[in-house]
């Protein structure tokens, strides 16, 4: 696998310098080189959320219940109904009221980061809600909580085992 990553390197610093170049990391998941491009590259991070995150009429959410809260507002269960598809169940995280410039970038980030990530064991990213209030990033449901919150329930019962 290092013979094969260097040999593409090698190819690769043949070619000229895309606009993207700078903005590009790679990792490496079984024997394929992927790329990801940090979204903090970007001069308007609105447009890595354009290109990684698909917007979602806030017609098409439907907030049942708040389940947590996170570092930028509530954590919410609810339903995502989009046209031609079924209806199913979500985590929509929120972006509090009153949030800066700078606050909404770092929130939406992570939807952009998300958006780039296609694995079963990796929260799908269903899309964001950007053109009205209050500003979402809309996932799949983890219906055992957050991965930190199982591990602690759990911990006890893996060693009295």
């Amino acid at each position: 696998m290092t013979v094969v990553i260097i040999v593409c390197r090698r190819r690769s610093s043949d070619r000229p310098e895309s606009e993207y170049s700078d903005k590009l990391q790679h990792y490496t998941s079984g024997h394929r080189v992927k790329i990801y491009i940090d979204p903090f590259t970007y001069e308007d991070p609105n447009e890595a959320v354009r290109e990684f995150a698909k917007e979602i009429d806030i017609s098409c959410v439907k907030i049942e219940q708040v389940i947590g809260a996170g570092e930028f507002g509530e954590v919410c269960s609810g339903n995502l109904r989009q046209p031609g598809k079924r209806e199913m169940l979500v985590a929509i995280k929120t972006l509090k009221a009153g949030y800066t410039e700078r606050q909404r970038r770092d929130f939406l980030s992570e939807a952009s980061i998300m958006g780039q990530f296609d694995h079963p064991n990796i929260i799908h990213l269903e899309g964001v809600v950007t053109k009205s209030s209050p500003v979402m990033i809309i996932t799949e449901f983890m219906e055992n909580g957050s991965l930190d919150s199982f591990l602690r329930v759990m911990q006890p019962h893996h060693l009295l085992q």
